[in-house]
């Protein structure tokens, strides 16, 4: 929204009857908070009761695209004279400062800007940070050297960083990671407090063995879409004796190692597969073939035996449905399962098991509520 856009509402408003400048400071500090803090300081031109409260806000989002001519990034220097840069200066210098800042939320196409920003949080001890590099970064660079930090507890990056060890954050809660590439086999032993892991669209280096997650705190992990180009990692290691929901979705790993997992709940699996024969240019590609993928999900199932409520793509069951002559052999995976929710195709009816898919799955818990809801 253009600054003339608000001052035209407001007085068009303002001819009826004043409602929202009525509210109380907080509520309309709480209203900001939820927008681009650039459109926040343009509020201050409304009236004399605007003026000062976009200074009050604890939450800054950043986004350096409402920007225009903003200088194109230059590797050999360091720009601080953009307008996005000098915004952001103007923010953190004319804030009130008694206030303290509870999140920042920035969307930047320089990342020197974004190192800025980053650092700024860490210093100023900002308990929730959330940085996307995305419509910047084309190729893979490393992710700039932080600090520790002790009050951090919710980090998310976005962007194609190369990501090894992060620094140790200690009080570290959430950590979510989006096309990221992940270079270092455990990288997350360092966040002895972390509950929440999502890993999205991320890629992992070929030079790894595997993966490694250990957080003896995690409770809840999401792997969606991650792989070494273009075939599945070959090992996925979960030491998180606490995990209570797991949901993996894409490429499955070849091989899934975890230590006992006694408070798992919730198992949501949506397996992507394919049988391609492999062109000329591909032969030299490890692409696993249909039988090793079978293998691989019936692996995963035998690991998260303890999971009472499962949750299974079409894609998924489909491979079953295909492994039906292995499954055969094998004894039921589930101890303690209450709920078994076969997610339908969309505009699709339900795929109905087939018998040794049923058997499967079933066999040995016969209190078992089979359901059909979307995801």
């Amino acid at each position: 929204m253009k600054r003339s856009s608000i001052c035209n509402t407001y007085y068009n408003q303002q001819q009826e009857e004043d409602r929202i400048s009525s509210l109380p400071d907080v509520l309309l500090v709480y209203i900001l908070s939820f927008i681009d803090t650039k459109l926040s300081v343009q509020t201050s031109i409304l009236s004399k009761r605007w003026l000062n409260l976009w200074t009050l806000l604890p939450v800054l989002n950043f986004d350096s695209s409402l920007f225009e001519n903003i200088e194109v990034f230059n590797p050999n220097k360091f720009l601080f004279n953009s307008p996005f840069d000098r915004f952001v200066d103007h923010v953190i210098a004319h804030r009130n400062a008694s206030i303290k800042i509870d999140s920042i939320n920035i969307k930047v196409t320089d990342e020197n800007a974004m190192a800025r920003v980053f650092r700024y949080a860490l210093s100023q001890n900002i308990p929730n940070l959330s940085v996307d590099t995305s419509e910047y970064l084309t190729k893979y660079r490393e992710f700039p050297s932080v600090r520790s930090s002790d009050s951090l507890i919710s980090l998310a990056l976005k962007g194609m960083f190369s990501l090894g060890k992060l620094a140790n954050f200690s009080a570290l809660v959430s950590l979510r990671l989006e096309r990221v590439k992940l270079v270092e086999t455990e990288p997350f032993s360092c966040f002895p407090k972390l509950k929440e892991l999502f890993l999205v669209n991320c890629k992992m280096s070929s030079e790894l063995a595997g993966l490694e997650v250990i957080a003896a705190n995690l409770s809840r992990l999401t792997i969606f879409s991650c792989f070494y180009h273009p075939i599945p990692y070959e090992k996925l290691v979960l030491f998180t004796p606490k995990l209570v929901f797991l949901e993996l979705d894409g490429l499955i790993p070849t091989l899934l190692e975890a230590c006992e997992l006694p408070f798992l709940e919730t198992v949501h699996i949506d397996c992507c597969f394919s049988f391609p024969t492999p062109r000329v240019a591909d032969r030299n590609v490890n692409q696993p073939d249909e039988n090793q993928q079978k293998l691989n999900l019936i692996n995963i199932f035998r690991c998260v035996k303890n999971a009472k409520y499962v949750h299974l793509s079409p894609s998924t069951v489909k491979l079953l449905s295909l492994s039906y002559e292995k499954l055969v052999e094998e004894a039921c995976p589930f101890s303690n399962l209450k709920v078994l929710n076969l997610i339908p195709p969309p505009n699709k009816p339900r795929l109905e098991l087939h018998s040794s898919v049923a058997s499967y799955l079933l066999k040995g818990s016969p209190g078992v509520v089979v359901k059909a809801l979307p995801r």
